[in-house]
């Protein structure tokens, strides 16, 4: 192997960069001899510090050692200067468990995070003969065109260990090498590398420690001063917790958002009941978390694998809404909503789409038509009313049957613009089988898009996604309703019914329902 020596400066000392006498760590090594509990990331660019680059992998990097239970310390961001690369590296690899860099490896003259390694410990710069035949066959450089690069990309620190991975198809159908050193793993700086990298080591390299951090949030719809006494107690009481306290300007959910996080779930239940208990119940808004939060909520139950049953249909469902919204304009779109659980599923997921799309800020407000049924539930009207005001819609409302009221609307304003209507429609409704997830309206009907994103979920995928985020729907489903219709034509569903130790008939609430063929039982 053909051995590269360099002088390297750090600080005001030039050094030899040279072999370590044993393979041992040096003493600046943190050694973990169990699962990490610490790390640290360091993100290598000037282009990131100039801001000709946007950072995109720390988020990442942070929600996937959080889930692993190991808890990320502190970020550096650093130039590509070799012996700022080598002070960091050997500052992080002694506080933390374990330390991830980012960027900086690629064939160019500022591509130094190797060398900013190889200083850091000590230790020699090679060419590694596995890294050089990698790079050969994935520059395509059977020729020796490119040699140069590939010998810079192969140029690694002596003690350095390749750990190998399965990527992605599309980014390397090879194993690809991934270079670490004592407790430090270096990844290059683009995300889809990141992130399939990461995946990959999972499991092997980046080891759960079994270990939970619990999360629990407190939405205000007041000002960090008018609570800042009752936190102060809070935190005070309870000094295992690590609370967080952080305002949301201009943000329609709410202004503050309380965070507390701890290992021991109890104590967290008591801290939250405790500053509950210090701060007026009107300060307080439950909903603010559900809308304002609504993607983090949603990414969060997936992370906990709420939803792992239905990945495939809740996946489809967001891919269809997102392209939705990229390919038209907000105002040409509407979701029919008649107060039912599948188009309010479907009314929550095109919010959480949209959330994560703009975020806090405000975006086009959601289009509904409501078609009303001269028989409609006062319940149903009262959750209509509600939701209304609770997603902030811009609902229009006409008197059914749908084809009139959808003929109707083709005569007003809002109708001559909306071209495509989102539908909370199943497989199992009645005309709901032959639908595919996006095609026109029948022969006859008003010319329209029809889309239907939930189209493959079942009934209890609709209750679980409601129930787990918490999302409200009308009463009547917990009064033994199945389908909501009109009152001429919507009963309580006889699969739900029990006689109480009284003897009274009962119905237990919708969730319950075991067999899902027996859906529509209530309907007449």
């Amino acid at each position: 192997m053909l051995i590269l020596r360099r002088f390297l400066t750090i600080g005001h000392n030039r050094i030899w960069v040279k072999m370590s006498d044993s393979l041992s760590p040096p003493e600046n090594v943190r050694v973990v001899m169990s699962p990490p509990k610490t790390a640290g990331v360091i993100i290598i660019g000037d282009e990131v510090l100039k801001g000709q680059v946007e950072d995109k992998n720390l988020h990442f990097l942070a929600k996937k050692l959080t889930k692993l239970g190991i808890r990320l310390c502190k970020v550096s961001v650093i130039g590509d200067s070799v012996d700022e690369i080598a002070k960091e590296i050997s500052e992080f690899s002694s506080k933390y468990d374990q330390v991830i860099t980012t960027g900086g490896i690629g064939p160019t003259h500022d591509d130094v995070t190797y060398e900013g390694l190889a200083a850091a410990f000590n230790d020699v710069l090679i060419v590694n003969k596995e890294m050089a035949d990698f790079w050969t066959w994935f520059n395509n450089d059977i020729d020796g065109q490119a040699r140069k690069s590939t010998i810079k990309m192969a140029t690694v620190p002596s003690n350095a260990t390749i750990q190998y991975t399965n990527l992605k198809e599309h980014i390397s159908p090879r194993k690809f090498p991934v270079v670490t050193m004592h407790n430090v793993c270096i990844f290059p700086g683009i995300p889809s590398y990141v992130k399939a990298i990461f995946e990959g080591l999972e499991g092997n390299y980046f080891m759960s420690t079994e270990k939970k951090f619990h999360i629990k949030r407190l939405y205000l719809n007041v000002w960090e001063s008018v609570v800042t006494d009752s936190l102060n107690e809070t935190v005070s009481k309870f000094p295992t917790i690590s609370f967080g306290s952080y305002p949301k300007v201009n943000c329609p959910y709410y202004k503050v958002v309380i965070t507390m996080e701890s290992e021991n779930g109890s104590v967290l239940d008591g801290a939250l009941e405790f500053l509950r208990s210090r701060i007026l119940d009107e300060y307080i808004t439950d909903e603010g978390g559900m809308l304002g939060d609504a993607w983090i909520n949603l990414e969060q139950a997936l992370n906990d694998g709420k939803f792992n049953s239905f990945l495939e249909p809740l996946d489809r469902a967001i891919k269809v809404i997102e392209s939705i919204f990229e390919e038209n304009s907000p105002h040409e779109i509407f979701i029919a909503f008649n107060g039912g659980k599948d188009c309010t599923v479907l009314l929550h997921l095109v919010h959480t789409v949209l959330n994560r799309k703009y975020g806090l800020e405000e975006y086009p407000k959601i289009n509904v038509l409501y078609v009303k049924n001269e028989n409609t539930f006062k319940e149903v009207e009262d959750f209509i009313c509600k939701t209304t005001q609770r997603y902030r819609l811009d609902l229009v409302t006409k008197q059914g049957p749908i084809r009139n009221a959808l003929n109707e609307l083709k005569m007003t304003e809002e109708g001559k613009r909306w071209k495509i209507a989102l539908m909370g429609t199943r497989r199992n409704d009645p005309c709901g089988k032959n639908l595919d997830y996006i095609q026109k309206t029948d022969q006859g009907w008003s010319e329209l898009t029809r889309v239907s994103p939930i189209l493959d979920w079942s009934y209890s995928n609709i209750w679980q996604f409601l129930r787990t985020l918490s999302i409200p729907y009308c009463k009547l489903y917990d009064q033994g309703y199945t389908s909501l219709d009109g009152k001429n034509n919507s009963l309580k569903n006889p699969k739900l019914r029990y006689v109480d130790e009284t003897g009274k008939e009962c119905f237990h609430p919708a969730w319950k329902l075991d067999d899902e063929s027996a859906e529509r039982s209530g309907r007449e």
